[in-house]
């Protein structure tokens, strides 16, 4: 059986994802304010050398790609919710079904008819 790597632990994954998306958020929220400025004739320092509509096409075609990668990372964040959900319902279920088990063999072993089961099988084993 292959060794499970840090990146297919759920909990991290789930922390990366959420490290994602806030800096995603986090670049949308600068990418806003910077277009605001340049709307209003500001331009920063960083981005003075570029004209003011190149720079504003380059900004929104970041934002647009932000914004289709953070769509991307939320669905697979979902889908491993689903999955995540699917796997916990099968584990209760064996959990169950284990529980009934370790019931019925409590019970089939109780009593003069379980003495008598044991010792028929003792007596097939040999």
């Amino acid at each position: 059986m292959t060794e499970p790597n840090e990146s297919s632990i759920p909990g991290r994954e789930a922390r990366e994802d959420a490290r994602r998306i806030e800096e995603l958020m986090r670049t949308n929220a600068e990418l806003a304010a910077e277009v605001r400025s340049l709307h209003r004739g500001r331009a920063g320092a960083q981005s003075a050398p570029m004209p003011t509509a190149r720079r504003l096409a380059v900004m929104i075609d970041e934002r647009d790609a932000l914004a289709a990668q953070l769509e991307t990372t939320e669905a697979e964040l979902a889908a491993a919710r689903v999955g995540l959900e699917a796997h916990a319902a099968h584990r209760a279920e064996l959990e169950s079904r284990n529980a009934e088990l370790a019931a019925e063999v409590t019970r089939l072993r109780a009593g003069v008819p379980g003495l008598l089961r044991r010792v028929r099988a003792r007596l097939l084993r040999s």
